[in-house]
């Protein structure tokens, strides 16, 4: 395989990085693991103001840059590296994790000292882009502050010192990225540009991924929806599938499990997944689109590398829960659990409803992004 190439993505912590990283469909490699331990006495503090006497976690000087770019060129150059898994209750490392690009011919490089690399990186011909994540600090602020209460980073009341001594700060951090190399962009921008200059994604899904029981088809479409976007989480969770297919079921709100899978569980999952507002449209009724719109919306989103959700049955009841992964000609590549395959459809089959997806022929409602500036353009 030709030499693989590295995307950096930098940008304050809670700007939206990871998410980013995830919707490229990419192996990701998390910079934030490198940091140093609490007990490491290099730890650089803080020497003025309500925080002084604490780490400087946002310090150059808190991480091991020389660690994070020999893993790069393990990547790069054999396609595998071992990377330490950082755990912050434990404030320091809990192990190690082998990551691995498989099939993939670039990998995405993400962490708030990500701009630290990009001059290394272009040096040693492994750069494909840089980018400094940006948003409005208050958004910025706000959600870092809900992240990190949710994860009890630390007490509440430093949480929300430290979050806005880097809010004053981010504009400075923003523009010591810019300096570095990195275009600034925010979430959206850079995913348009990156899925632009990337090859196509492929429908390529691991054999045995079908619905645990007979309920189960929205939860299964959702997880291999999020496997496909976060390779070292599938590999994770691929022993044990059906388990959490089962418990991501179990976490759907506002429907009877027997019931099957409610068109809000779908919508929200993917909203966690590819970062973008999804809704219903019927195939009949109130706000409904016609088959042939219904089809367009989905090959349009698919076309941008996004998900899109697909329910199928009969002409009076919606009885499956099927996956639009991508777009082959003009024509749909669509994931159904019911057996695990990826199945194309076509214009005429879709409009016909006789796409046979689950063994059911008609098209019911399909969950598709919703439409904002920029996104269908």
């Amino acid at each position: 395989m030709a030499s693989r190439k590295v995307i950096v993505v930098a940008g304050p912590s809670g700007s939206g990085k990871s998410r980013l990283s995830r919707r490229l469909g990419l192996p990701v490699l998390r910079l934030d693991d490198f940091y140093k331990s609490g007990g490491d006495p290099s730890l650089p503090r803080i020497l003025s103001g309500p925080n002084a006497g604490i780490v400087d976690w946002d310090h150059p000087d808190s991480w091991l840059r020389d660690e994070a770019l020999r893993a790069i060129d393990e990547l790069c150059s054999a396609g595998t590296t071992d990377v330490p898994i950082y755990d912050i209750a434990h404030d320091g490392r809990t192990g190690h994790r082998p990551l691995t690009l498989d099939e993939h011919d670039a990998f995405v490089a993400e962490g708030i000292f990500a701009q630290e690399i990009v001059a290394a990186a272009g040096s040693a011909g492994h750069l494909l882009a840089a980018y400094c994540i940006a948003q409005r600090p208050v958004v910025t602020f706000w959600r870092r502050l809900v992240r990190d209460l949710r994860e009890r980073r630390k007490p509440p009341l430093l949480l929300v010192r430290r979050g806005l001594a880097l809010m004053r700060g981010q504009r400075r951090v923003v523009a010591d990225a810019a300096a570095k190399g990195c275009r600034v962009a925010t979430p959206e921008q850079a995913y348009r540009e990156l899925r632009a200059s990337l090859r196509p994604r492929t429908a390529t899904i691991p054999g045995g991924l079908r619905q645990p029981d007979n309920h189960s088809c929205g939860a299964t479409s959702v997880v291999v929806a999020r496997m496909l976007r976060d390779p070292a989480w599938a590999a994770e969770i691929r022993p044990r599938f059906a388990e959490v297919v089962l418990a991501t079921h179990r976490g759907f709100h506002g429907w009877p499990r027997r019931l099957g899978t409610a068109f809000w569980s779908v919508a929200h999952r993917l909203h966690e997944i590819e970062g973008v507002r999804y809704t219903l449209y019927p195939l009949w009724g109130v706000g409904y689109l016609s088959p042939g719109r219904a089809f367009d919306r989905l090959h349009q989103a698919a076309r941008r590398g996004l998900f899109g959700g697909l329910y199928v049955g009969t002409r009076l009841l919606a009885r499956h829960v099927t996956l639009v992964v991508a777009t082959e000609g003009a024509d749909l590549l669509v994931f159904d659990p019911a057996d695990g395959a990826v199945r194309r459809v076509s214009r005429e089959q879709f409009v016909g409803h006789r796409i046979g997806l689950g063994g059911w022929p008609r098209v019911w409602s399909v969950v598709v992004p919703r439409r904002s500036p920029g996104l269908f353009r």
